[in-house]
């Protein structure tokens, strides 16, 4: 295969997230979706940020805000009204709900770190795949501590809207992090 036709897993990935990120962004008669009725500042009102600068503002975030535990950084890296959609519970609104839920998370896991694994950004939407790693010292679910060592893997998509996180839809592996925990989560079964 000639070398201007190689493509790296990197830069597929980049096409096939753009492709998807632009089908469902701009498919006529769509259903509406969460961000179209998140307020949106006239481009006088924000600075206009870069691919680049959309992924350092979400590093920082996972670096600062969950590595480091620097809740001062939220003030800088999250709009006052951030959406936060967790992989599970509720959303959060804004900076003091998300660290009210952040606290609950490291008392029980009071050394957990986040390990980016890939960034992809386009736009104004960055994601980030991660792996995160943790000692189980505190209740979580209604699971006692066990001072086991846990390892799982999600993903989040983030909106970022005047230089900083408007919105951010999580999903991980939180079946097998109880599972790691010795704990069980009921499933219903559909019925006929």
């Amino acid at each position: 295969m000639p070398n201007d036709l190689h493509l790296s897993r990197r830069s597929l990935s980049k096409a096939a997230f753009g492709t998807f990120i632009g089908a469902a962004t701009f498919r006529p008669g769509r259903p509406a979706l969460a961000q179209d009725a998140s307020p949106v500042a006239s481009p006088d009102d924000c600075p206009a940020t870069t691919p680049a600068e959309n992924e350092a503002i979400v590093a920082r975030y996972w670096d600062e805000v969950w590595n480091q535990g620097k809740d001062d950084v939220l003030s800088e890296v999250f709009t006052d009204t951030e959406v936060h959609h967790w992989g599970i519970g509720d959303d959060t609104i804004g900076p003091d709900a998300f660290l009210k839920r952040v606290a609950g998370f490291r008392a029980a896991f009071p050394d957990f770190q986040i390990h980016i694994e890939q960034t992809i950004s386009t736009g104004d939407l960055v994601v980030s795949r991660y792996r995160a790693t943790g000692t189980h010292q505190g209740d979580w679910l209604g699971i006692p501590a066990t001072g086991k060592a846990v390892e799982y893997t999600g993903m989040n998509i983030f909106r970022i809207a005047c230089g900083k996180i408007a919105e951010s839809w999580g999903e991980a592996d939180h079946l097998g992090l109880v599972e790691q925990l010795g704990g069980s989560i009921a499933v219903a079964t559909p019925t006929a």
